[in-house]
């Protein structure tokens, strides 16, 4: 057997073993930022739905995992997912004040938009369910209207994070064409 034979069977057991064994569902990375500094961030493990995959270069320059129908990129997809994992620093504060602090937020950036609760998606991770909710705000140029979720996840040293799931388009329909990717990337999630 040759020494890459050899490997490609080792990165097979490791692959394998790897799957049986729990994983953790954010990773965190160190990464420049200004004054010589390395600041984290957070990024979910993730498989996007089907048809849809990961945007690298959007990604890289937004610094949040963007999703897109294949065929399509950042700058032309519509709609298009993306997915920001922040630290839950204050475990006091409930998954429920989480989305309700930040939809307030996004309601004095836009006073004339309207936000509508959506019934909450069950997870088949085991883990508590996403709470979403509708954003319309059709007088934006860009991101005029959204399906936004909120959930919990960890990573392997039993940090909590607060995921915010998003998509986005500038229009209606576009939403409705991918509700069901949407809460298919959810329930996986």
């Amino acid at each position: 057997m040759t020494v890459f034979r050899l490997l490609q069977s080792a990165l097979a057991a490791a692959l394998i073993l790897g799957g049986v064994t729990a994983r953790a569902e954010v990773q965190k990375f160190l990464n420049p930022c200004p004054g010589q500094q390395l600041c984290p961030s957070f990024r979910l493990i993730m498989t996007p739905p089907d048809g849809w995959v990961l945007d690298a270069q959007a990604t890289r320059e937004n610094n949040v995992q963007m999703m897109v129908p294949k065929g399509k990129t950042f700058a032309n997809a519509e709609p298009l997912i993306y997915v920001q994992v922040f630290y839950h620093r204050d475990k006091q504060q409930t998954l429920d004040d989480f989305a309700r602090v930040s939809n307030e937020r996004w309601l004095a950036a836009s006073a004339k938009a309207k936000i509508t609760e959506l019934p909450a998606i069950a997870r088949t991770n085991g883990k508590e369910g996403f709470l979403r909710f509708a954003y319309e705000n059709p007088g934006n140029a860009q991101q005029a209207y959204e399906m936004g979720a909120f959930g919990i996840d960890d990573d392997k040293d039993g940090n909590e994070f607060v995921l915010d799931v998003v998509m986005t388009a500038n229009g209606k329909k576009a939403l409705e064409r991918a509700e069901k990717d949407y809460a298919a990337f959810l329930k996986a999630h």
